[in-house]
């Protein structure tokens, strides 16, 4: 009777979230005031052009109604030099309206100019930027060339969190795709890939069995031993993992050490180095390709699971963590590192110039480099200029600037792993692959389709908002939906869209400008703090 109740109760979560709507806001009562209506509603105040008009239709991504209109951008910034394009967000299989995964990290460093100077100004950066692609499912490269935002050339990295095929099967092509805009005989450095273990060798034979001799020199960095998150067995009659929840909570598992090559020996995983393909110079491949090993007392672990430190760029660092899911599996993480105050210019450059003349016979033979030399005095440092005039560090210099966070999350039914490393991140991206829609969802309830996602190692929209909670993320963006919801921007899609955003808008105690269910294409600035 208890769990009967429970689930009655949480059958009725959306129907209540919806009447909600009608007494916070009495206008919409004007309608037929029923909770389908209000969501309709709440559609047409959201997107106007939506109301008694046909579909609307972008002729670029740019124009699409919720890249204009979505409360998410309200407080956001136009642009940044950090971005994420959101290139496909369907699971399982590409359709009409959404691609299959692919997310690309846009660092818009721009690069430096003469004398080792970043055109912006800033000398405290060593990094040129570029595009980070995270997953490449297949038709991503169709993906790519659909969006102006992202350019093949562009892309020095690729991380994939796991081997199935919505995640991995358009790598050969957009590296296809990419070499055609890559001159082989100039000193580019090679695009990075990495992946769990057996990518290199997988790789290495799709591009020799398709002969596909375009691709770009490449390089390939695999993480080794993801373990399996307790809760999955393995069941050699099957050859496959199943979610089983009782040997956590009754058993008490544990992280293993030893990764899918050790638990399952007639894995790809497992035979993947037992093979005698060797890399050919006719194919692009380049030497140095590391492999990337667990740190189990890494400070940033938790619940006893391994961390990686899969690379670090000087002012980006990335990491990994495994997640929950069918097969071996990571999540990443990516740490912008704070930078050093800007030098307030428009308080300092007046006194170097009054004693310009002064500071040549100190023996300054270039006076405005004296800015440099106040911009780099320690904390509680001064200098005195000729006429007097005393500059201190705190006076000259704003506070440094801490750096960004991203979480990009692979397929999961619990990112745990990722909460040491995620807390209080800028963005987490995290798979919401079903939701319970009442009124949508015939013949089953909420426990149900909870229940499904998490046995086929997914989440609902409540999964990630609760994950979100727990790291005091400040923005929730989910992706990897089910193919049953549709990409487009007719009402219905809309509204089915809202309905999930506003599940985990409850489960992560963040409003609508923070939460968004994102769609193909969406560009999302990532503000400096």
């Amino acid at each position: 009777m208890e769990q009967e109740m429970t689930d009655l109760q949480n059958d009725e979560i959306e129907s209540r979230a919806a009447s909600q709507l009608l007494r916070e806001q009495p206008s919409l009562m004007k309608t037929t005031g029923s909770p389908k209506d209000a969501i309709f509603e709440r559609v047409y105040e959201r997107y106007p052009m939506t109301r008694d008009a046909p579909e609307p239709v972008a002729t670029t991504p740019a124009e699409d109604i919720r890249q204009l209109n979505h409360p998410i951008f309200r407080n956001s910034v136009a642009s940044s030099d950090m971005d994420v394009v959101f290139v496909g967000t369907a699971s399982c299989t590409p359709g009409v309206t959404r691609g299959v995964s692919c997310t690309a990290l846009r660092l818009n460093w721009r690069p430096r100019g003469a004398f080792g100077a970043s055109n912006d100004g800033d000398q405290s950066s060593t990094f040129y930027g570029g595009t980070w692609l995270f997953d490449v499912g297949e038709c991503t490269q169709l993906q790519v060339q659909r969006s102006s935002a992202i350019k093949p050339s562009k892309i020095t990295k690729i991380f994939l969190t796991h081997a199935h095929g919505d995640h991995t099967l358009g790598l050969v092509g957009l590296l296809c795709l990419m070499g055609q805009d890559r001159d082989r005989e100039t000193d580019r450095p090679p695009v990075e890939i990495y992946g769990p273990e057996g990518l290199r060798m997988w790789l290495r034979i799709a591009i020799r069995y398709s002969i596909s001799r375009i691709v770009p020199p490449y390089r390939v960095h695999e993480i080794m031993d993801v373990p399996m998150a307790p809760e999955w067995e393995l069941r050699p009659r099957f050859r496959r993992y199943f979610h089983n929840e009782y040997r956590v909570s009754n058993q008490g598992a544990q992280w293993g050490t030893k990764g899918l090559a050790g638990e399952d020996p007639i894995s790809w995983i497992s035979q993947a180095n037992r093979m005698s393909l060797e890399p050919s110079p006719f194919f692009s491949e380049v030497e140095g390709g590391r492999s990337i090993y667990p740190i189990y007392n890494h400070p940033r672990s938790y619940d006893g699971a391994p961390v990686w430190e899969v690379e670090d760029e000087g002012d980006v660092k990335v990491f990994a963590a495994p997640m929950s899911h069918g097969i071996p599996c990571v999540g990443y993480v990516v740490e912008e590192l704070s930078r050093p105050g800007r030098l307030k210019n428009e308080y300092v450059e007046p006194i170097v110039k009054r004693n310009i003349a002064a500071l040549k016979q100190a023996g300054f033979k270039a006076p405005m480099k004296a800015m440099a030399v106040i911009k780099n005095l320690p904390p509680g440092g001064a200098f005195t200029f000729p006429d007097g005039t005393v500059v201190t560090h705190e006076d000259a210099v704003e506070a440094p600037r801490q750096g960004r966070k991203v979480v990009i999350c692979g397929d999961t039914a619990d990112s745990r792993a990722l909460r040491g490393l995620a807390l209080n991140a800028d963005v987490i991206i995290h798979e919401a692959t079903n939701a319970y829609l009442q009124g949508v969802d015939k013949d089953t309830s909420f426990r149900e389709v909870t229940r499904d996602a998490i046995t086929h190692g997914h989440s609902t929209p409540q999964i990630a908002g609760a994950f979100c909670k727990a790291v005091n993320g400040k923005r929730l963006i989910l992706n990897h939906f089910s193919a049953r919801y549709k990409g487009d921007v007719s009402v219905d899609s809309l509204s089915i869209m809202m309905r999930i955003e506003m599940q985990a808008m409850k489960a992560s105690g963040l409003n609508e400008t923070q939460v968004a269910a994102a769609w193909d294409l969406m560009v999302l600035p990532i503000p400096q703090h």
